[in-house]
């Protein structure tokens, strides 16, 4: 253990690590707080303040960065394969490709446990968008959207899992 100043503004001791305040735990609230630092070009942040500003729900840098942390665990705890998760999957897909069409049923019908609900919506003479909510374990989720979204005629898709069961405590 080292005691000197840093940027915290306070001399006292604590671990040094590699970037000088990785041990430095300097709060003023009940919780502990560990202070680090962050590089990023002036119109990254400025972008970023722009987007705190808007939201009018974070009170500060520090509270929007830690709420993208919080987000970034919970994404991950998402891809544990027995987690149970909630989420949807968005595609869009040139339904005259072949037999698109077929293939998109059968994979459905091998995760009826997980889909809940799907809903279709003719975008042009040629492209859809389909949208399913789904929940289930997290492996046979993220497979479904793996499979589906590996089909040659799919031009996007997106899988958003919003939330895990053990989040919203049921």
């Amino acid at each position: 253990m080292a005691e000197h100043e840093h940027s915290c503004g306070y001399e006292h001791e604590h671990p040094h690590g590699a970037d000088g305040d990785a041990g430095c735990h300097c709060s003023g609230s009940g919780s502990e707080l560990v202070r680090f630092s962050v590089t990023a070009p002036d119109d990254l942040l400025r972008r970023f303040d722009e987007q705190i500003a808007r939201r009018g729900d974070v009170a500060n840098r520090s509270e929007a960065v830690r709420d993208l942390i919080r987000a970034s665990i919970a994404k991950e705890q998402m891809r544990t394969p027995d987690e149970h998760v909630i989420g949807s999957l968005t595609m869009i897909y040139d339904h005259h490709t072949g037999d698109l069409t077929r293939r998109l049923d059968e994979v459905q019908h091998d995760y009826t446990n997980e889909i809940v609900s799907t809903m279709h919506v003719h975008l042009d003479h040629h492209n859809c968008l389909e949208i399913l909510a789904l929940k289930g374990r997290s492996e046979r989720v993220y497979e479904l959207a793996d499979r589906l979204l590996g089909l040659r005629g799919v031009k996007h898709g997106e899988l958003t899992c919003a939330a895990t069961k053990q989040s919203l405590g049921l």
